[in-house]
C-alpha cells in the first residue's frame, strides 16, 4: 500500500485577507483516495478565526482519518 498524509488547501469564508488556509490528513492515507479527497475538500469552506489542530472535516470518505487545520487565521 502507498500511502502519505495528504494536504491540501480549503477556501475561507467572509475574510478578504485570506482567501485559503492549508489542511492535512491526521494519518497517511492511500495514494488512490487523492482524486477522491480533492473532490470533497474542494466543496469545503471554514470561517475565520481558525487554529491550528481544527478538525475541518471527520472521518472523511469514511476512512477514520480527519483532516486538520495546519495554519492559524485570527479576524
Amino acid at each position: 500500500m502507498n500511502s502519505e498524509v495528504f494536504t491540501s488547501i480549503v477556501r475561507v469564508k467572509s475574510d478578504p485577507k485570506h482567501r485559503v488556509v492549508s489542511v492535512k490528513s491526521t494519518a497517511p492515507i492511500d495514494k488512490t483516495l487523492w482524486k477522491e479527497l480533492s473532490k470533497v475538500i474542494s466543496r469545503l469552506y471554514v470561517s475565520t478565526p481558525i487554529n491550528i489542530g481544527d478538525t475541518i472535516c471527520k472521518n472523511i470518505l469514511n476512512t477514520g482519518i480527519d483532516i486538520i487545520c495546519t495554519k492559524k487565521i485570527t479576524r
